[in-house]
């Protein structure tokens, strides 16, 4: 799943964003209770404002406290499950708390820990408390300053480790709208993704064990967002693409059409499992354009007989092939989804403008 931050300031539009973020398939929210540049004695009201939000688009509330934090609510450990009411459907416990308040506070409310800082004797510990490993989840932190970010071996080991226990994990990607403040170098966990598109980040987290992926920052772009939110629908990922040639009508629309990976795929290249039954009964002629660079988008012309109509992607420098229209190319931040395009995925290529290859 799919998740947004929000901030509690008082120049912060909950609603509409909230609204929107449920519209695109987003389900989850984090917010906080100890962020300094925010005025702690405004808390009170803007949760209640956040977590009515929430409630009233079926989007789960995850807020991180601290004992400190809770003060500004008038609120202790104890306490922190009254947060029910408002709507608060979790809690993520960074520090100052023992393992018995841990698994106290579990049989009242879906806890969340600081996943980079669990270790064995910890978890072993919990599970001597008492605690249902089901109310625990693990949670990495965002890192503000540039070059503190997490390694990526470290952090494939240590989901690896939690998923040991059945633990599910959440991480966070930047956005590439506006940025958090004071730093405004974006919000991810991995350091590797402060730079990076969100969406190619939020597959590469799934592919390294994260189960929700939040975006750290405030704000995508729409076209961004609209890459989560088909993806959070029915797991179609968007590759946008440049069309180079002249395309006959049925050719132009299958390209464009929902379709999706082979079951069997090739090492090489990403074949459009509906390309060729569409378009076998078209004739389609060899053009001289047919070389095969990384990320070409080609369809294989009548010289390849049965396999005519076949619309690929070429995941790798290829020689050039005569019976394969090189007839277009994805851009370079799609060049980057390609690796995570799994067996079956679906996919849908959409043409922008003009773009210089890569």
């Amino acid at each position: 799943m799919f998740g947004i931050s929000i901030y509690l300031s008082e120049n912060n539009d909950f609603e509409a964003t909230i609204e929107s973020a449920a519209k695109n398939h987003f389900s989850l929210i984090f917010s906080s209770l100890h962020i300094p540049e925010e005025n702690p004695a405004n808390y009170k009201h803007l949760l209640t404002r956040l977590a009515n939000a929430a409630k009233k688009n079926n989007m789960q509330l995850i807020l991180d406290i601290s004992a400190k934090s809770l003060e500004n609510l008038d609120l202790t450990i104890s306490q922190a499950d009254q947060l029910t009411t408002l709507g608060v459907t979790g809690l993520r416990v960074d520090y100052g708390l023992s393992t018995l308040e841990i698994a106290e506070l579990a049989t009242k409310i879906k806890v969340f820990l600081n996943a980079s800082t669990i270790n064995r004797p910890f978890l072993e510990e919990l599970l001597q408390a008492g605690v249902d490993i089901a109310q625990v989840e693990a949670f990495h932190n965002y890192y503000p300053k540039p070059h503190t970010g997490l390694d990526t071996v470290f952090f494939k080991q240590t989901n690896d480790f939690l998923h040991e226990y059945g633990l599910k994990i959440a991480a966070f990607v930047p956005g590439d709208g506006e940025l958090r403040q004071p730093l405004f170098e974006g919000l991810p966990t991995l350091e590797k993704h402060r730079t990076c598109q969100p969406f190619t980040a939020a597959l590469e987290l799934e592919s390294l064990g994260v189960d929700h992926v939040y975006i750290g920052d405030s704000a995508l772009r729409p076209e961004t967002t609209q890459q989560f939110a088909t993806y959070a629908k029915d797991g179609t990922i968007l590759l946008e693409c440049v069309v180079t040639e002249t395309l006959a009508p049925e050719l132009m629309k299958q390209l464009t059409s929902l379709d999706r990976n082979r079951m069997d795929p090739a090492r090489d290249l990403i074949r459009l499992e509906n390309s060729r039954p569409a378009l076998s009964h078209l004739e389609i002629q060899p053009i001289n354009k047919n070389t095969r660079s990384a990320g070409t988008i080609t369809v294989d012309n009548v010289l390849f007989g049965r396999y005519q109509g076949e619309i690929s992607i070429v995941r790798k420098d290829l020689p050039a092939e005569v019976k394969s229209n090189t007839i277009g190319y994805v851009t370079a931040q799609a060049m980057l989804l390609l690796p995570f395009i799994q067996p079956g995925q679906s996919i849908q290529l959409s043409p922008v403008g003009k773009e210089m290859p890569y």
